[in-house]
């Protein structure tokens, strides 16, 4: 240990030029670096249960509903009917929407003189607009099984608009769109609006990833540089600490990256778990560095070095190992891989 620092202190001015030239080279592949917010990509490949789920998701479309619950005081009223087909008609205009399911858009299958009769359950171009017509309905449409507790709530104050989304169409974008729509319609204050579904859940996802990315790791960097301003008081004590951290996250993110993984719920958080126990290390090299008395500045380093080596390499150990065992203990790939590359940074 005592011949690496040695050596380190002498070349230092190559590892230093090594190190920057790294830098900048897994810095370059960050650029590159995707979102995954898809967290039924994180299902096993091979695991009988995720194959089953992802198949019958699949056959039955169920993976690519995105549903609109609508909640007022009654649903039965004309102007609340005449938004329901507001909200069907402008969704149904999304190019990836393969059909839409609602109140003013569902089949209705019923006895009629000549058999069966099948249409429409509501006429859109031709609302109930009297009390008379709205109670008929209203007693209709809860004589029917398959639209009471399913298609609208058994109080009348709530109904679901369903819309499938094409196979392979971008969900994160076409929820987008709908909230867009939705929010042209400029419903009142009295109507709420919830939302729901794979899609859906993809899309919140996504907004996390990005809200951890840009609020949390700024945060976490400004409370850590504050902590180790008031410790050491000295630009120094704040700036080679967290420069070290830096360097750490930008090579992780720049070699996930350029081995082409994804940015997930999880691993976006890797930033900043780096620089919560990342930065603890330096701390302990330039506390010790700080209280040896030695005036020749590279003895004094190399006593430093010699000094926290072993502890800061066993709390590196016991930390890789640690998150070793996420790799092979978790179901979700989402969170092996979250294992895999902090042991490796560590």
């Amino acid at each position: 240990m005592k011949n690496l620092a040695l050596f380190i202190i002498k070349h230092r001015k190559s590892v230093i030029t090594i190190t920057l030239l790294l830098t900048v080279f897994f810095g370059y592949f960050i650029k590159d670096i995707k979102v995954n917010s898809d967290i039924l990509s994180s299902l096993p490949k091979n695991d009988k249960t995720a194959i089953l789920f992802n198949r019958i998701g699949k056959q039955y479309g169920g993976n690519d509903i995105a549903m609109i619950a609508i909640e007022t005081d009654n649903i039965f009223k004309k102007e609340t009917l005449e938004q329901i087909r507001q909200i069907t008609d402008s969704v149904k205009t999304i190019p990836e929407i393969g059909s839409v399911t609602s109140l003013t858009d569902v089949m209705d299958i019923k006895s009629s003189e000549d058999g069966i009769e099948v249409g429409k359950l509501i006429d859109a171009n031709n609302l109930p607009e009297t009390t008379e017509q709205l109670d008929n309905l209203k007693k209709y449409i809860f004589s029917k099984d398959m639209y009471k507790g399913s298609l609208i709530s058994e109080d009348a104050t709530s109904t679901l608009i369903v819309a499938k989304i094409i196979d392979g169409a971008d969900k994160e974008r076409v929820t987008n769109s709908i909230k867009s729509k939705i929010k042209s319609v400029n419903l009142p204050k009295s109507v709420k609006i919830y939302y729901g579904g794979i899609p859906f859940l993809i899309n919140e996802a996504g907004k996390i990833i990005a809200h951890d990315l840009i609020f949390l790791g700024p945060i976490a960097f400004l409370i850590i540089a504050l902590i180790l301003l008031l410790n050491f008081r000295s630009v120094r004590g704040v700036a080679l600490p967290l420069l070290t951290v830096i360097i750490t996250i930008v090579w992780t993110m720049g070699i996930l990256s350029l081995l082409h993984f994804e940015l997930t719920m999880i691993t976006s958080i890797i930033p900043v778990i780096l620089l919560a126990v990342g930065s603890a290390w330096p701390i302990h090299l330039f506390n010790r560095l700080n209280v040896e008395t030695d005036p020749d500045r590279k003895s004094a380093l190399v006593k430093a070095l010699l000094y926290v080596s072993l502890p800061v390499s066993l709390a590196a150990v016991a930390a890789m190992i640690g998150f070793l065992t996420f790799v092979f203990g978790s179901y979700l790939t989402m969170i092996q891989q979250f294992g895999f590359f902090l042991q490796w940074a560590f």
